[in-house]
């Protein structure tokens, strides 16, 4: 049977809409059926599969094809692997469809079966020891397929040459080395941890040595069936929990994501390296929207936590940052605390925005490193999706000093913030008849713009308008606009020959014009922050004028802090 027969046994054995059902709620139509996209975020199905055709097709992203390609895509799959997936779905035998690195997969296969008969043998009482050290029992061996490399020069060598292994498929399968002497076993001593692929196929070993001086950790090399970049241990078990729980937990070592596996926590996965990477973030992304990050609280795993759940919420996915207590790491802390002080820990954990915050804040709080900070804290803000960064205002608002209107502005405008974005309160101005004509005319274009653009009128409620404002006559025609037509607002103002709104609105207009070489947006922009000062203005002018024993110091400071940063 050649490769194409094989295939076409493939589509003939399986229908395409029992492959997409089980992870897309698909209803019937005439030609198949319809359902959410699984590639992109929708609230209108647009997503069709065609059962005459055993196709698909989206007609919002415009991703289509087969089962094989709907199968490499969901599942983040080479077609190698797709394809032998779906043969075992299909009960079809592969036969001759061979592949470059199928003797790979056999040797790892043979090491893997070597490594834990040997930690179940009589040489392998030292590795059991470590275990039970680490609170391991022998029941794990076989949930796991932990193994022992023994402590010898060529063990594993002799045993696959022993199967008829050639010296370069052993070396190619990156378990062995080789020098003037000859080849040698690159594990030697350690506890073995097999890395599978999603499909559940070993592909690599990561190995920790259980006693003397060595390396704490050694992983195979990457080659053409392994890369780091995109696997995680023991994602081929931890996904279906991944999808019931909607939430994955990762952690950075072998031993955390056991002991959260051992304990309940069979979502847990850990990373292969500090560094998290799209295509890591892209096989999270599949199964569930939520992550927590379970990185060690040293100052190197904090930083490799913030630039990591950046990655991940790039792929759609909300990042919480877990925090556990006194610097422990997922195992030892589960090691002396029940399951359910662990989920307290996750419950309380911080959404990424927060934590970044929180971290940047001695930065923030430096005027030496002020603008810095700023910089990278809404860098990355505006990778983000802007519900979350809204969720979360309060806590940017606190850490960063700013207000609002002006994390708004950094983040959704793409401004950078300036140098002087400082902590450096100015003197208050007094009120002159001259200030006042101004803020008279920044409220009739602040209106004007209101009439005239929708894209003001989106970016303001109601209740922020009326904060800004100051004149009866312009919270009137405000509140009016942002609440009703303007096409209608003008036939019904004309009608009750309301003539001081519309020559209010006709001065704005004229005012509005005079700004040259912005755009509506801009213009707005401008006046917005020319309000905001006189609003601030007002609200400290109450303040001061109450007895000093009943102002708030702390709210004057803050106000005062905030009237720097706007001006017309």
């Amino acid at each position: 049977m050649n490769n194409n027969d094989i295939i076409n046994q493939i589509k003939d054995s399986l229908d395409i809409a029992d492959i997409i059902g089980e992870r897309v709620k698909l209803r019937k139509t005439s030609r198949g059926f319809m359902g959410l996209c699984p590639f992109h975020h929708e609230d209108t199905p647009s997503f069709h599969v065609y059962t005459d055709t055993q196709s698909y097709y989206c007609f919002g992203c415009h991703e289509g094809g087969n089962i094989f390609s709907y199968v490499m895509k969901s599942e983040n799959l080479a077609f190698p692997d797709a394809l032998r997936l779906l043969a075992g779905r299909a009960g079809v035998k592969l036969g001759t469809y061979r592949r470059e690195s199928a003797d790979t997969y056999a040797v790892l296969n043979l090491a893997a079966k070597f490594f834990t008969e040997t930690l179940t043998g009589d040489s392998g009482s030292a590795a059991r020891a470590y275990m039970s050290r680490r609170k391991l029992d022998t029941s794990d061996i076989g949930r796991y397929s932990l193994g022992y490399s023994p402590n010898s020069w060529d063990a594993l060598t002799k045993f696959l040459r022993s199967r008829n292994i050639p010296d370069k498929a052993i070396v190619d399968s990156g378990l062995a080395l080789q020098n003037s002497r000859g080849l040698y076993d690159r594990f030697r001593g350690r506890l073995m941890f097999p890395i599978h692929d999603i499909t559940g196929k070993v592909i690599a070993f990561g190995g920790r040595i259980i006693d003397g001086e060595g390396a704490k950790y050694i992983n195979s090399p990457e080659g053409p069936i392994y890369s780091k970049r995109r696997n995680l241990y023991l994602l081929d078990t931890a996904r279906n929990a991944i999808r019931e729980k909607g939430r994955s937990i990762l952690v950075e070592g072998y031993m955390d994501a056991l002991r959260l596996n051992k304990c309940g926590f069979t979502e847990a996965v850990a990373s292969l390296g500090t560094s998290l990477t799209p295509e890591q973030a892209g096989l999270l992304s599949r199964y569930a929207g939520k992550c927590y990050i379970c990185y060690d609280s040293d100052a190197a795993g904090q930083n490799a936590a913030i630039k990591g759940m950046y990655i991940l919420a790039e792929h759609g996915l909300s990042v919480y940052v877990v925090e556990i207590p006194d610097g422990k790491d997922p195992d030892e802390f589960l090691c002396n605390n029940p399951p359910e002080k662990f989920e307290e820990v996750l419950t309380s954990a911080k959404p990424l925005i927060v934590k970044h915050a929180e971290f940047l804040s001695p930065a923030l709080h430096d005027s030496a490193t002020r603008h810095s900070a700023l910089d990278e804290l809404f860098g990355n803000l505006r990778k983000l999706n802007p519900d979350d960064v809204l969720a979360c205002m309060g806590s940017i608002c606190e850490a960063t000093m700013l207000s609002p209107e002006m994390v708004e502005r950094y983040v959704f405008s793409r401004e950078t913030p300036k140098p002087q974005t400082q902590i450096q309160p100015q003197k208050q101005t007094p009120k002159t008849e001259d200030s006042k004509a101004v803020k008279d005319e920044a409220e009739a274009i602040f209106c004007a713009l209101l009439w005239k653009s929708q894209v003001c009128r989106i970016s303001i409620s109601p209740a922020e308008a009326m904060s800004l404002l100051n004149t009866e006559l312009a919270r009137d025609i405000a509140s009016s606009i942002l609440t009703e037509n303007p096409e209608e607002l003008n036939v019904l103002w004309l009608e009750l020959g309301e003539t001081e709104k519309i020559g209010f609105i006709s001065k704005g207009e004229n005012l509005c014009s005079q700004m040259q070489g912005m755009d509506d947006a801009e213009k707005f922009s401008r006046i917005y922050s020319a309000l905001k000062r006189g609003s601030i203005e007002r609200r400290i002018a109450e303040i001061h004028s109450m007895p000093p024993e009943k102002r708030d110091k702390n709210e004057l400071k803050t106000l005062l802090t905030q009237r720097s940063k706007f001006s017309l």
